[in-house]
């Protein structure tokens, strides 16, 4: 507005001193009267242009008053140049102004047409973005059929593992790191089953998981946080803690029910690079990938129950020979010794005649735990009835006598409770080697078992091995 007022003041004080300028030519000076009258009509045209018409006006009668002072000595005839050059202006300038309307008008649609192309645009390329948007998420969930086959493909727990891992990082890509934990449902648990580190593989120290895998095994949920120092529900602090820089995590629970079996949790070392479509996909994985698991822990159980004893725990005597007979070859290949320990339980008939078979099942449920505790690096085997038996390999016979006794002294030091009465367990223990006391595995046991029989003649509670 104040640069309107200023732009209007100027034409004024152009045209007074135009005006001025125009006069003393016709009155003091020796021109002709007809060029020098003729030159207020650029004045008026000028004040017309500028100022408009009705300022126009006061340089138009101002025109015309001197105009007449000069007809009263030169005569009438030089005046009426002035009205008709105004009328005709008026005429020129209303059809100027009518182009100029005309003209804006254009100007305006054209104006309009541009930003209607522009939003066109912007609404075009907006629409390209969520086709490319679906067709990612289509070639994605496509991507998901291959996953069930994948999974399927096998039931060895490591390869489920892996393959639930490397699906999730194929799958929604983005990620620096991922954590795959298994839940141990006696301890209630996470331990670290698989992880995959593309920058900081040596400096993990999540091998049970922090706050935010806590927060996924407690609530049973997904968890989505776009940028962890921003996230009001952890603490600032797990950043400090852990060395790792990650700043996005999409987290989701491996569920077998109603029950948590496990976590897998992907990565990104900057803000914001997860979505809730990635946490969607990772949950369909999980729930893919939780089947497979149930199913590769079936697996290993009907495999147990194949090869292992139900009550004890203990391998069967079946697996145990076909064992016993690929350790015999191997130290006769590599020329290592090999020991066979035949244990049984002294008076175990007593058991079951006092307190009963269930307190039977307890006293081989009992010895049976005393063995896998000495059994580290070899096999133990339920061989049958209150019999069992463990081999060594690679276990010279000395350093198995040294076991055997081991396992007597502790299965005897320990108390037992069968119908509220506290009662030690006794052992007997026949010892042989390979190579020192058979050359076969029928041979080894055989020497093993005939000096089983010599320890119970001798007064049972002992080793024997000669």
């Amino acid at each position: 507005m104040q640069s309107e007022n200023k732009n209007t003041l100027i034409a004024i004080l152009l045209c007074s001193v135009s005006f001025i300028i125009v006069s003393y030519l016709v009155f003091r000076t020796s021109l002709p009267r007809f060029p020098n009258i003729f030159l207020y009509n650029l004045v008026i045209i000028f004040s017309l242009h500028e100022l408009g018409c009705r300022r126009a006006v006061f340089f138009l009668g101002a025109s015309v008053f001197l105009s007449m002072l000069i007809l009263i000595t030169d005569g009438f005839s030089y005046i009426l140049h002035i009205p008709v050059f105004f009328v005709t202006f008026l005429i020129a300038d209303s059809e100027i102004k009518k182009r100029s309307h005309y003209a804006l008008i254009v100007k305006t649609r054209i104006e309009e047409t541009a930003e209607n192309i522009n939003v066109l645009s912007n609404e075009n390329n907006k629409h390209k973005k969520e086709v490319l948007s679906l067709e990612k998420k289509g070639h994605r969930y496509n991507s998901l059929k291959d996953v069930v086959s994948v999974l399927n493909s096998t039931l060895a727990p490591e390869d489920v593992v892996k393959n639930i891992m490397d699906s999730a990082f194929n799958i929604i890509g983005k990620s620096d790191s991922g954590f795959l934990f298994r839940v141990d449902t006696l301890k209630q648990e996470l331990n670290l089953a698989l992880i995959v580190n593309k920058f900081h593989s040596d400096t993990i120290k999540t091998k049970k998981g922090d706050m935010l895998d806590e927060w996924v095994f407690k609530e049973r949920q997904a968890l989505l946080v776009e940028d962890i120092k921003k996230d009001f529900r952890f603490s600032g602090d797990i950043l400090a803690k852990d060395k790792r820089p990650f700043r996005s995590v999409i987290s989701c629970p491996l569920m077998e029910g109603h029950k948590v079996i496990g976590i897998l949790r992907m990565e990104n070392q900057y803000p914001y690079r997860y979505t809730s479509e990635d946490l969607r996909l990772l949950g369909i994985i999980c729930d893919i990938g939780a089947v497979s698991l149930e199913n590769s822990a079936l697996y290993k159980q009907t495999l147990d129950l194949a090869i292992r004893d139900s009550l004890t725990g203990l391998y069967l005597r079946r697996y145990f020979m076909d064992r016993l007979k690929q350790d015999m070859l191997y130290c006769h290949s590599n020329n290592l010794p090999c020991s066979f320990l035949m244990i049984d339980i002294d008076n175990f008939k007593n058991y079951n005649d006092e307190y009963g078979h269930v307190a039977g099942d307890m006293v081989l449920k009992f010895i049976s735990k005393a063995l896998l505790n000495f059994s580290a690096g070899g096999i133990a085997c339920r061989y049958g009835g209150e019999e069992f038996s463990i081999l060594l390999p690679d276990v010279s016979k000395r350093d198995a006598v040294c076991v055997a006794d081991s396992i007597r002294r502790a299965v005897k030091k320990q108390d037992i409770e069968l119908r509220r009465v506290r009662t030690h367990i006794a052992l007997s223990v026949g010892v042989a080697a390979f190579p020192d006391d058979a050359k076969s595995c029928e041979e080894l046991i055989m020497k093993a078992d005939e000096r089983l029989y010599k320890a119970k003649r001798e007064g049972k509670d002992r080793v024997v091995s000669e």
